[in-house]
């Protein structure tokens, strides 16, 4: 099967062990992790492949997700002759994203990952997400219900499920609301394990200086590929334009993720996820496309062997 459409997991995605067997055998992905390590200043394999707390760290799960990423996405890149012509991620995987379109540098995308993981992680931490799952969501109910506590949907990510985000105490309140307010359906609310309240507004005051530091790169950013890149924020593909990347990825951090617009773009693709754990599949499913996900090497074998 030719793949003309790739996407990559965010935050969450990661696990121990993520991309140990690409680096074992292609040499590709071991280089990458090498020129993570030198940029980084610590060991990215190690934080990676040992049993530790830090990879669940935002400041370090950040660098990290999108080392193992573009590691796999090369090797793959490289051993099949294949390259994708459409390019979308989920939240941190827009960077992989970017990445894998010759958008970003990888070095780049490295560094502007490292900024983005810090100031997140120094954020308010009386912050709170919660998935909110049912059948045929209505988006616009329920952000509107959601906003009468001060609270966001942080993402969009299928017509049943959608995140709640916002200070602790009115994620609670708000998520009680809605379940009352939709008691007569199936009706589930999963806490997720973050440490603050990621694409809400309460992320709103590190724009600035995450905006101010992404222009530093402007002269590094390839715009040929860009059209060809899905925006978390925009919904929409990106124009050819630098000015509009650099804003898309500063106001991501407050804004929501439209992930079911990203897939309505690719919704006539053949889409492969790549990446430590295949989040993605599911939303796609949802909307009634199968999408291929390659975890590791084994599932790229048969992957490119269909």
């Amino acid at each position: 099967m030719t793949y003309n459409a790739v996407v990559f997991p965010g935050q969450g995605a990661q696990k121990v062990g993520m991309a140990k067997d690409f680096i074992e055998q292609h040499e590709a992905s071991a280089q990458l992790f090498a020129e993570a390590n030198d940029i980084l200043g610590f060991d990215v394999y190690e934080i990676c492949h040992q049993d530790n707390e830090l990879i669940h760290q935002t400041e370090y799960t950040q660098p990290c997700l999108l080392t193992a990423e573009v590691a796999m996405y090369k090797a793959l890149s490289q051993t099949h002759d294949w390259q994708a012509d459409y390019f979308a991620g989920h939240s941190l995987g827009e960077y992989s994203a970017l990445v894998a379109a010759g958008v970003l540098p990888f070095d780049v995308a490295l560094k502007m990952v490292v900024k983005r993981g810090q100031l997140m992680s120094q954020a308010t931490q009386d912050g709170a997400m919660t998935a909110i799952i049912m059948d045929q969501i209505p988006y616009q109910a329920v952000v509107a219900e959601a906003a009468q506590f001060d609270v966001d949907v942080a993402n969009d990510n299928s017509d049943q499920q959608v995140v709640l985000s916002g200070q602790k105490s009115a994620v609670d309140e708000a998520t009680a609301s809605l379940a009352e307010t939709y008691n007569d359906v199936p009706f589930r609310a999963v806490p997720l394990t973050v440490s603050s309240a990621f694409h809400s507004r309460w992320m709103q005051p590190l724009e600035v200086e995450y905006k101010y530091f992404l222009e530093t790169f402007s002269d590094q950013i390839s715009v040929q590929h860009l059209p060809k890149v899905a925006s978390n924020f925009l919904g929409g593909f990106y124009p050819e334009n630098k000015a509009t990347l650099i804003d898309g990825l500063a106001k991501q951090l407050s804004g929501s993720v439209k992930w079911r617009d990203n897939m309505q773009l690719l919704s006539d693709k053949q889409v492969i996820e790549i990446g430590p754990n295949r989040p993605l599949r599911g939303f796609f499913k949802t909307q009634g496309q199968g999408i291929t996900s390659v975890i590791n090497l084994k599932s790229a074998a048969k992957a490119f062997s269909a």
